[in-house]
């Protein structure tokens, strides 16, 4: 905590408290016994335990420097210079209050939310701004036509955070994502920069980014008028830790020079018009952990360096053009728990090698053109809790190794060519519930009559939920009775 200037004198008459009782304490220690007066007898007091000191407590010195550290940071105020360029930015962002007027002398002293200081790293006697927050209460909301506050990235250059969020809202007054020239970002601490859900945030991505060297997250997302391509010289932000631009309007092709960001963990490029091939340098990202380029017009295959994804633990590539087999070095990707490539045109059988990531737990290959049978190896994900298959062109029975899946709570196999008896039981049926859907399926039969309603396909030995048989007869209390079509024959021949 920061102690304010008018805690100071609170402080001084504390710490000269303590250096009387300190002095005190020597002092006694320092007198003599008095000699006993004639007559009187020299007693001998009883010897007393050598005492004691107390664990965790400070020494006098300890005690001194602490409350001369405190002190000086109560000392601390703003270089005016800092002060003029944080009112600025307020003035230009939000209207909750004056700025002016309400932040008397120096605002890191009380400050407000959404705003932190710190003191300088080198001179305790001066505050710093390093953290702004607007948007999303209680830090201050935004004005109605707040502009971006493109001074605060080189007029506050010990900033280290800043968050727009929900900020920029009003569809009759636009705001320009700006940044200053690239030369005045050279002393930039920025290593955090969220700019999200700004609906009425227009331009491109600056090329300017890369200047902000000291970047560690970079979130642009949520910013439908945000659009053009990611500047290529995004790859020089070797700090960069975690980059989100998602649920833009970008477009061209995903810039090659991401793949140099060996410090990613994370990647979100999803809900944009990205267009043409993954880029195969994507694969010497070693420390990423989540990957996703969902929703996009990417086109080609996989890239076979994706086996090189050793820290990958969740990969998103649905509603694309993606097509092709999967890369047979995805099974030695051990901590993946998230496959979704939903909605490509793949047009090939189902990889058996997915049966070997052992800690899969949600495969999603819906819509996506695969052909041929379920792979056995399936039934040996034990940790999958969501198959979803539907919609693809498979064909054969259903692996019975499916039943062995105890975590297994979704499971849809519907609209494809499958055929023969379900090789689940009752049990297993009525756990899934209606997270089950084997629909669509006009050769598949179960069993158990109860589930027939619940699975979407018929009882076997009957030919449709009616309980018709493939002979022509309808069972009845377990008797077998001729339909009427063919009572109609025989009279016929009669």
């Amino acid at each position: 905590s920061v102690i304010s200037q008018s805690d100071a004198p609170t402080a001084l008459t504390h710490s000269h408290s303590i250096a009387q009782s300190i002095n005190h304490g020597r002092t006694r220690r320092r007198q003599k016994a008095t000699p006993p007066g004639p007559g009187r007898r020299r007693s001998h007091p009883a010897r007393q335990p050598a005492p004691t000191r107390t664990r965790g407590t400070m020494p006098a010195t300890a005690v001194a420097l602490l409350l001369c550290s405190l002190l000086a940071v109560a000392g601390a105020a703003m270089d005016p210079a800092e002060r003029e360029a944080l009112l600025r930015v307020m003035e230009a962002v939000s209207s909750d209050r004056d700025w002016r007027s309400s932040s008397a002398p120096d605002p890191c002293a009380a400050p407000w939310p959404g705003l932190e200081c710190k003191p300088d790293a080198a001179d305790k006697r001066l505050m710093r701004v390093t953290r702004l927050d607007f948007g999303v209460p209680p830090n201050p909301a935004c004005r109605e036509a707040a502009a971006f506050p493109t001074h605060a990235f080189s007029a506050l250059p010990h900033l280290q955070s800043l968050f727009l969020v929900d900020c920029f809202k009003n569809p009759a007054k636009t705001a320009t994502l700006a940044l200053p020239p690239a030369a005045n970002l050279s002393a930039s601490r920025l290593q955090q920069l969220s700019i999200r859900s700004n609906p009425s945030l227009s331009g491109t991505l600056p090329p300017q980014l890369a200047g902000l060297r000291s970047l560690q997250v970079l979130t642009v997302s949520q910013n439908p008028l945000v659009r053009g391509e990611v500047p290529r010289g995004i790859g020089e932000l070797a700090g960069l830790v975690h980059l989100d631009l998602s649920y833009n309007s970008l477009t061209g092709p995903i810039p090659a020079r991401i793949g140099e960001l060996r410090s990613l963990q994370g990647l979100d490029l999803s809900y944009n018009s990205f267009s043409g091939p993954i880029p195969s340098k994507l694969g010497r990202l070693a420390q990423l952990q989540k990957l996703d380029l969902s929703s996009n017009n990417l086109t080609g295959g996989v890239p076979a360096t994706f086996s090189g994804l050793s820290s990958l633990t969740f990969l998103a590539l649905s509603n694309n053009g993606l097509s092709g087999r999967l890369p047979a070095g995805l099974a030695g990707l051990r901590d993946l728990q998230y496959l979704i490539m939903e909605n490509n045109p793949m047009g090939v059988p189902l990889p058996p090698e997915l049966g070997g990531i052992a800690r899969l737990q949600e495969l999603r290959l819906a819509n996506s053109g695969y052909s041929g049978s379920i792979p056995e190896t399936f039934g040996r994900l034990t940790s999958l809790t969501t198959l979803s298959l539907q919609n693809n062109n498979l064909t054969g029975r259903i692996p019975a190794g499916l039943s062995r899946l105890k975590r297994m709570y979704h499971l849809n196999l519907s609209k494809n060519g499958l055929d023969g008896a379900v090789p689940f039981d009752g049990a297993f049926l009525r756990r899934l519930g209606r997270n089950l859907d084997l629909s669509g399926n006009p050769g598949l039969c179960v069993d158990d009559r109860a589930v027939v309603k619940e699975v979407g396909v018929d009882v076997c030995g009957g030919g449709g939920s009616s309980g018709a048989s493939p002979g022509g007869a309808i069972t009845r209390g377990g008797a077998l009775w001729p339909s009427a079509s063919a009572l109609l024959c025989c009279c016929l021949l009669l």
